[in-house]
């Protein structure tokens, strides 16, 4: 079976169109750490690591995007380390125990309005976030308190009432806006370790004016300039090094692969080629209501999804490019107390310890997918 350590072997094993995106696409650097084992500490490390000799030298893989500069470094043993966690409660009990006096339980008293009001979809309602990151700041909350009791027909509802809110904020943005342009923006924090402070599992909507979030706005001049320099589509070309690579998964009407550069642990795209409007969103959200269905069933109860949505109106940048896509990645145990985010990952480059070929062979097991 293909793992990460075997991939420049596999690309230098490429030919055509597929080896020519590669090479355009990644740079991929391989190195051996090595270090002593004292004798104090041999049996430990083989308990808790495996083979001594593993430990002692190290396999790393380097893989950086020359597009777009997102570069992970990949290393199993980082997944073996030792995690504290919290003792006692069961995270299903802790859930409960927050339904007591939940605003989220009861929006309709206990949470602010948008000043057009409020909209309701299938099992959700909307309510403006009391604490604002920007001018147009919407929560979807679902009826639901339990944050993983959802399904991928569930996670649609909620995507197809942002995609009402958008066009509602719009609406209400034309006469107020002077012309500015609008750009949407939804996201889902799951539980703690993906930084939500509230129990309730609720999904996040803004709309920013003048420009999109720099993120968002740094990925589309790298596909206009990928376009510019190589004449083809980075999103077309991007899917094609990771179907190449073995890391897709067959679906109707989205493409879906673990990344060859995630940003934390099997961190997933979701990509509807071809529709960058609202109107694909419940789509989007039935693609990665089925992604967050194989996370929980590996274990995972945090993690965070950012849809990343071109300008529905004209604006003055080119956005022919640039699909509907979600980005979707595991944050671990919500029980957890290492944080999976340190220097490396704010200041420098991801250092993951989840092998994306597994993970993509285990998306293709996962019955919903």
């Amino acid at each position: 079976m293909m793992r990460i350590k075997d991939i420049k072997a596999m690309v230098m094993g490429m030919a055509g169109y597929s080896r020519v995106v590669f090479d355009r696409l990644y740079d991929i650097r391989e190195c051996t750490g090595e270090l002593v084992l004292p004798e104090q500490i041999r049996d430990w490390a083989g308990e808790r690591f495996g083979d001594p000799a593993g430990v002692e030298k190290q396999r790393i893989i380097k893989i950086t995007n020359l597009v777009t500069l997102e570069g992970t470094v990949f290393n199993e043993l980082r997944g073996k380390r030792p995690m504290m966690r919290s003792e006692g409660k069961r995270l299903n009990d802790i859930i409960d125990e927050h339904r007591t006096g939940c605003a989220f339980c009861c929006p309709g008293e206990k949470t602010p309005a948008d000043v057009f009001g409020r909209l309701s979809g299938a099992g959700a309602v909307t309510a403006a976030n009391v604490a604002k990151y920007d001018r147009w700041h919407a929560l979807i909350i679902p009826d639901e308190h339990n944050p993983l009791c959802f399904d991928p027909g569930r996670v649609a509802d909620y995507f197809a009432l942002a995609g009402r809110w958008f066009r509602r904020v719009l609406k209400q943005a034309g006469p107020e806006g002077h012309g500015e342009p609008q750009y949407p923006f939804l996201m889902w924090n799951c539980l703690w370790p993906a930084g939500s402070s509230v129990v309730h599992g609720h999904l996040q909507a803004t709309v920013t004016g003048g420009m999109h979030y720099p993120r968002v706005e740094h990925l589309r001049r790298a596909a206009q300039g990928y376009r510019e320099r190589y004449g083809a589509g980075y999103f077309a070309d991007l899917y094609t090094a990771h179907e190449a690579a073995g890391l897709t998964v067959q679906t109707e009407g989205a493409q879906i692969f673990a990344s060859l550069t995630p940003l934390k642990e099997r961190e997933t795209w979701v990509v509807l080629p071809g529709a960058g409007g609202l109107d694909g969103l419940p789509r989007l959200g039935g693609a990665v209501g089925r992604v967050l269905e194989c996370f929980k069933t590996h274990g995972t109860t945090g993690f965070n999804v950012a849809v990343y949505l071109p300008p529905p109106e004209p604006v003055s940048e080119d956005w022919s490019d640039f699909p509907l896509l979600a980005r979707v990645v595991d944050r671990g145990d919500a029980l957890g107390r290492t944080a999976d985010f340190g220097g490396m990952e704010l200041y420098a480059a991801s250092v993951v310890a989840a092998d994306p070929f597994r993970w993509a062979e285990e998306l293709r097991e996962c019955p919903v997918c």
